[in-house]
C-alpha cells in the first residue's frame, strides 16, 4: 500500500494523510478511537514508554525496532504503515505512549497488554490491545464463553485504576477486538470516582458478554458510555450480542476478513455505515449464539478445552508457526481431532462449519436457506486409509 495514494484512500491511512486539525480544534471521534486502539498492538521499545511521562509516537517510529514491534502480530506490514501515518499526523504526532504493560502468562492462559496516550490537547485515551498471534492469547478469548471473568479482565479493571491518577483531565478508552471487550469490562467494573471521569469507551468489533456479566446493575447504569461498531460480516464483535448497541460499519474487505480495521471505510471524518449486519453474518451469528447459549457452563468449557487440545496437538506457540510448518502441524492435529470422543469432535466440526461460512461473501448468501449444517465426515474413518497418516494402532497386515 503506498503512501502516495493514501490522501485518497477511505481507510485509516487516507484520514491520517488527510485530516491535519488537531485535538485542540475537533474532538475526538470515532475514527480517531479506531486509530488509537490499534497502538495498543505494538510491542513498545525501551523504558520510557512504560512510565507516566511516556514519549512522543513520532520519537517512536524506530526502523531498528519495527521487527521486535510488530512480533507475533497479525499484520507487520499494516501496523508499520500505520506508525509512520500516525507520526506524520499533525493531529497525533504529538501523541505521548506511556504507562505501556505487556503481561503474557501461559499457565494462566492470559494475554493482556495496554498502553495509555495521552492527548495534546489534555485527557487520555487508555487503548487495550486486542488479541494477538499466539494460541494463549485466542483460548483466552474462548475462554470467555463459559467465564465471568477471564485473568485479562480483572487486569484491565486494575490497569485503569492504575492509571487513572496519571490522568489530567477526562478518560476515553478503547481497543479493537478483544480489546474492545476490555475497556467494555474496565468502564463497566471500575470504581465510581474513576467512572465519573470517563467520556466514552469503544469497542470496536469486540466480542461481547456472558447473560452472567450483563445482569450485574453497573452494566445497565454505564451502558450509555459504550460505543460499539461492527463490520457488516462481523463475527468476533457479535459473539454474545445481546443487549449493546452498535452501529455497522461498511468495510472493503469481505467475510470475516471485515475484522481487520484497516479495511473499514472511512469517509471525510466519520466511518462510511450501514444499516444493518449482513444477512450471512447474521444466520451465522444467531446460530453460533444460539448454540453457545443453549449448552451448559460446564458443556461449554468442555468444547474449548477439546478444541485447544487439538490446536495444542500442532506443537506451535502461534498461529503463524502452525501455518508456516502446516506439513507436520496439520497431520498432528487431525489425528488429535479423530482421538476425541465423537460428540466432541462433532462440536468442533460443527463451529468450524460455521466459521467457514463466514469467508462467503455477503452477496451470495442471499438465497441461502436456513438449514442444519452438512454433517461432516468421521475424521477417524478418513486419516487411516485415506489420506495417509499414520496412527498409534496400525492395522494388522492382510
Amino acid at each position: 500500500m503506498g503512501l502516495t495514494n493514501d490522501r485518497d484512500e477511505k481507510n485509516l491511512f487516507g484520514y491520517l494523510a488527510r485530516e491535519f486539525e488537531t485535538f485542540d480544534t475537533r474532538p475526538l471521534c470515532e475514527v480517531d478511537s479506531l486509530v488509537l486502539s490499534c497502538l495498543s498492538y505494538f510491542r513498545w521499545p525501551g523504558r520510557e514508554v512504560r512510565g507516566p511521562e511516556g514519549l512522543p509516537v513520532r520519537e517512536l517510529f524506530r526502523a531498528e525496532c519495527f521487527d521486535d514491534m510488530t512480533q507475533g502480530l497479525w499484520d507487520s506490514e499494516g501496523l508499520v504503515h500505520l506508525l509512520a501515518s500516525i507520526s506524520a499526523s499533525p493531529r497525533f504526532r504529538d501523541v505521548r505512549v506511556c504507562a505501556y504493560v505487556d503481561d503474557f502468562d501461559e499457565a494462566a492462559e492470559k494475554q493482556f497488554s495496554a498502553c495509555t496516550l495521552l492527548l495534546p490537547c489534555g485527557g487520555a485515551y487508555v487503548s487495550f490491545r486486542g488479541t494477538d498471534n499466539t494460541v494463549v492469547g485466542w483460548k483466552e478469548d474462548f475462554n470467555m464463553a463459559f467465564e465471568t471473568g477471564v485473568p485479562s479482565q480483572f487486569a484491565a479493571v486494575s490497569y485503569l485504576e492504575r492509571v487513572a491518577p496519571l490522568i489530567e483531565g477526562p478518560i476515553y478508552l478503547g481497543g479493537h477486538s478483544k480489546g474492545g471487550n476490555l475497556a467494555v469490562c474496565a468502564t463497566v467494573r471500575c470504581s465510581q470516582a474513576v467512572a465519573a471521569r470517563i467520556i466514552r469507551c469503544f469497542s470496536h468489533d469486540g466480542p461481547g458478554f456472558t447473560e452472567e456479566a450483563l445482569a450485574d446493575e453497573l452494566w445497565r447504569q454505564r451502558s450509555g458510555l459504550v460505543s460499539k461498531t461492527v463490520p457488516r460480516s462481523s463475527v468476533i464483535g457479535m459473539i454474545f450480542e445481546q443487549q449493546e448497541d452498535y452501529d455497522v460499519v461498511a468495510s472493503s474487505a469481505s467475510g470475516l476478513m471485515q475484522h481487520d480495521p484497516f479495511s473499514w471505510v472511512v469517509e471525510g471524518r466519520d466511518f462510511a455505515y450501514e444499516e444493518a449486519i449482513g444477512r450471512g453474518a447474521d444466520f451465522v451469528d444467531r446460530t453460533l449464539n444460539e448454540w453457545l447459549q443453549s449448552m451448559t457452563r460446564e458443556e461449554r468449557e468442555g468444547f474449548v478445552d477439546a478444541l485447544f487440545s487439538v490446536i495444542d496437538a500442532g506443537g506451535r506457540d502461534t498461529f503463524g508457526e502452525l501455518r508456516e510448518g502446516w506439513q507436520e502441524t496439520a497431520p498432528a492435529m487431525l489425528r488429535a481431532l479423530a482421538a476425541l470422543e465423537p460428540a466432541q469432535r462433532s462440536q468442533i466440526t460443527r463451529a468450524l462449519g460455521l466459521l467457514v461460512r463466514t469467508v462467503v461473501p455477503d452477496m451470495s448468501l442471499p438465497k441461502m436457506p436456513e438449514f442444519e449444517l452438512p454433517q461432516i465426515p468421521d475424521l477417524a474413518e478418513l486419516l487411516p486409509g485415506k489420506i495417509g497418516l499414520e496412527t498409534e494402532e496400525k492395522s494388522p497386515e492382510v
